[in-house]
């Protein structure tokens, strides 16, 4: 019998220890790109509080590791049902902000002003919160949702990091003439445009990665409570 169940985990170990793979190798792609740009940008350091700008999202990113690490190594049908979901959901909003990068970058001029950019951020917000009412009504639990919540937007902002630095850093990295415009750049002291693109882009992915859980935190609960509450109210008459 021992063996049996044995058997039965394994296929879902396997997905646990593949999922955390591909999520450490986003974390180290990640890395790997600020790492590059920077030492591709000798001015960077000597621009005033630079390393601030390196330091942030690599904390991030190791921060996310940690929790990679802690997370694959959970046991259960309970964490499989919040892994699985995490992965469906993330994986779906980081396919929309990919969408969502690729039209920024690529038709910027169409979409400035507009509001193509925030009607993104509502779909995908909305989704976590989909996602976090789906797993708290199925598992009856509110912190289930929640887990589900914040772990598809850290799986989410992963994969847009990666696209972002990609676009920004390797394929179309912004016109140094570009930047001198930015009222940012005026304002910042710095003397090197492109060394300020760099760490604008930097800054950008540290605060898509600090602030995603929380914005899934905050529509998490409201989605989970939400569910808890629905359910409340019709398993009476369901019995």
């Amino acid at each position: 019998m021992l063996r049996d169940l044995e058997n039965d985990e394994s296929p879902f170990i396997f997905r646990r220890a593949f999922l955390a793979f591909v999520l450490l190798a986003f974390v180290a792609i990640n890395l790997g790109m600020a790492t590059l740009v920077v030492v591709r940008s000798p001015a960077f350091f000597s621009q005033h509080g630079a390393h601030a700008f390196v330091l942030e999202p690599v904390c991030a990113l190791l921060a996310y590791a940690v929790a990679i690490v802690f997370i694959a190594r959970k046991h259960g049908p309970y964490w499989d049902s919040i892994l699985r979901a995490a992965t469906v959901f993330g994986g779906l909003t980081g396919t929309i902000e990919i969408i969502n990068v690729g039209i920024e970058n690529g038709i910027p001029f169409a979409i400035r002003g507009s509001v193509v950019p925030l009607g993104f951020m509502l779909i995908t917000f909305t989704i976590w919160g989909i996602a976090a009412f789906r797993t708290a009504r199925s598992l009856r639990s509110i912190r289930a949702g929640l887990l589900v919540a914040v772990f598809s937007a850290g799986i989410c902002m992963l994969i847009t990091v990666a696209a972002g630095f990609i676009v920004q850093f390797l394929l179309a990295p912004p016109d140094p003439a570009y930047i001198s415009t930015w009222a940012e750049f005026r304002r910042s002291g710095w003397t090197d445009a492109r060394a300020f693109g760099v760490a604008n882009t930097l800054d950008s992915g540290f605060t898509h990665l600090a602030v995603a859980p929380i914005v899934a935190l905050v529509f998490g609960w409201l989605a989970s409570f939400l569910a808890q509450f629905t359910s409340t109210r019709i398993s009476p008459i369901a019995h």
